[in-house]
């Protein structure tokens, strides 16, 4: 009997390690931890002196995972929760409200994926921007809209394969803000598309983003273009991005969401480069008819392959105020130094 027992185990576990092995299947819990101290300073106002979370890199954890279903084809998803780490509770409302996707893949037919999603104005600048797009204020989202960290609900994306270099993408959003409904003039519909090379030391993106209110009136439009070339010793950064009745910084949804900006012209340069075991980088931006203009400067430090400390400091003039004039004339500082851990 017990013979009879162990020979089923074993049929049993090969069987099902067989099954594991075509499948292929794969869920990974993945996440980053980053608290710092922020020191925030605007003219005419009282100091911010704060323990927040998220200045280099948002906190957040995840789910992601994918599915072998054969003939070079994936079934691959994307669970993302944005958490405030210094009060434990979540950035956004919604509890996957950073992304949540489900998609298919294939090395020769691309992938398309349908959720929750960053538009590709936020996706393909992530490397265009020595901050990333992040670290607050210093991030080039101060000037470029639709790269500050903008994502769309109720979305389809396609991706093509990439091309010696070259990949090209395209999305469609029914509501980008809420759930779709049939009554006129309640979808904010958006669409999002961009093309981007990276091959050897260059890389360049250029996107178009464009959202149509619920409530009518003039459509939202930003088209940027920038890149990078890597000399080894130094790495250049440039941008420019030509944005039209676009709406800012309201909401649950960065970017793009509520107070109307008539139109601007805005430029990034910067730079990075190795110094010391870390990474020093910096930036300066203007958005021309807002009257925004700045420079930033950081520095990173790795204490292993998956943790570094970081430093910021940030000088802005009228950062906040996306009016056609500056109706507030105020330079803001912010000044950073914190702890970031991915796992």
């Amino acid at each position: 009997m017990k013979k009879t027992l162990i020979t089923a185990a074993i049929l049993a576990g090969t069987a099902g390690m067989t099954s594991a092995a075509h499948a292929q299947s794969s869920v990974t819990l993945y996440g980053v931890m980053d608290m710092g101290y922020l020191y925030t300073k605007t003219e005419g106002l009282k100091a911010r002196n704060a323990l927040d979370s998220g200045l280099q890199s948002d906190s957040r954890f995840g789910l992601r995972g994918s599915e072998d279903l054969g003939n070079g084809l994936k079934a691959n998803f994307l669970l993302e929760a944005g958490i405030n780490a210094d009060d434990g509770t979540t950035s956004q409302s919604g509890l996957f409200n950073r992304q949540s996707w489900v998609g298919l893949s294939s090395a020769t037919l691309g992938e398309i994926r349908f959720g929750r999603q960053f538009i590709l104005g936020s996706q393909f600048f992530t490397n265009i921007d020595p901050f990333g797009t992040t670290f607050r204020q210093a991030g080039m989202g101060s000037t470029f809209i639709a790269a500050n960290q903008v994502r769309n609900s109720n979305s389809v994306m396609y991706f093509t394969p990439t091309w010696n270099g070259f990949q090209a993408a395209v999305g469609y959003s029914f509501n980008r803000s809420s759930s779709e409904t049939p009554v006129a003039g309640t979808n904010n519909r958006a669409i999002t598309s961009g093309l981007r090379y990276a091959n050897g030391p260059v890389e360049v993106a250029l996107t178009y983003d464009q959202v149509e209110p619920a409530t009518g009136g003039g459509v939202g439009r930003s088209t940027q273009l920038g890149g990078t070339y890597d000399f080894g010793v130094v790495k250049l950064h440039a941008a420019v991005a030509d944005q039209r009745k676009v709406a800012v910084n309201v909401g649950d949804v960065p970017g793009w969401n509520g107070v109307l900006a008539e139109k601007t012209l805005s430029y990034m340069v910067g730079a990075s480069a190795p110094v010391g075991p870390g990474s020093l980088f910096g930036s300066y931006q203007k958005a021309k008819d807002w009257d925004i203009e700045g420079f930033s400067v950081g520095y990173t430090y790795p204490l292993s392959r998956r943790t570094n400390a970081y430093a910021f400091f940030s000088n802005v003039d009228n950062v906040g105020n996306y009016g056609t004039s500056a109706a507030n004339d105020r330079t803001t500082r912010q000044f950073g130094v914190g702890l970031r851990h991915m796992f």
